[in-house]
């Protein structure tokens, strides 16, 4: 019932199925997939990092295809990046005994979800860099801890810049279909922090 609701709140627009396109509206993903909209809740929740945030690296690292491969990846067991989150198995390694798992897919979804939170989180207490500033975050995320601090290419900042203003969209259209009980995107949103 709660997915209907989501769908009628937020209609069916997808970006048509060509490569590297955009999700443009992540209620009707939610309300498609309701089982992901309560991982992203939950991992939101947990973590304190917006859905819209959770949900933009996600679409940005893996167009929310469970097993994709990152250069060089073959299948899950590859240390190359693999899955939603397009994790590394040394940081997926590190996640899950980090969150007390003894095992967990990264072609599973709501792990993925809960993955992006807690990197956010973990590179906050490790660079002091509040997880709201998306854009540092991101770079973290992509370059790693040591290739942010040597300093990320232009090219990466404005990719990172456009995720953030994208991440704001989504908290914004999240808010109107249901996420309201995480935050009000008006009220300091996570991805709308300055950077």
């Amino acid at each position: 019932m709660r997915a209907l609701g989501l769908l009628m709140a937020c209609g069916l627009y997808l970006t048509a199925p060509v490569a590297q396109a955009q999700t443009q509206d992540m209620c009707a993903l939610m309300a498609r997939n309701p089982g992901w909209a309560e991982a992203v809740r939950s991992a939101s929740l947990t973590w304190k990092v917006s859905p819209g945030t959770i949900l933009t690296v996600i679409d940005q690292e893996s167009r929310f295809k469970a097993n994709a491969k990152g250069a060089g990846a073959v299948d899950a067991n590859s240390v190359r990046n693999f899955g939603f989150a397009q994790a590394n198995l040394r940081t997926w390694n590190w996640f899950l005994r980090d969150t007390g798992r003894t095992s967990g897919s990264r072609s599973n979804f709501a792990l993925a979800a809960d993955f992006v939170g807690w990197h956010f989180t973990k590179m906050e207490s490790r660079t002091k860099i509040p997880r709201n500033q998306f854009v540092s975050h991101y770079l973290i995320y992509k370059l790693g801890e040591g290739g942010f601090r040597r300093g990320a290419p232009q090219q990466a900042r404005s990719l990172a810049s456009t995720l953030s203003v994208r991440a704001q969209f989504h908290d914004r259209k999240l808010w109107t279909c249901g996420f309201g009980e995480v935050e009000d995107p008006d009220e300091e949103s996570p991805a709308a922090a300055p950077n």
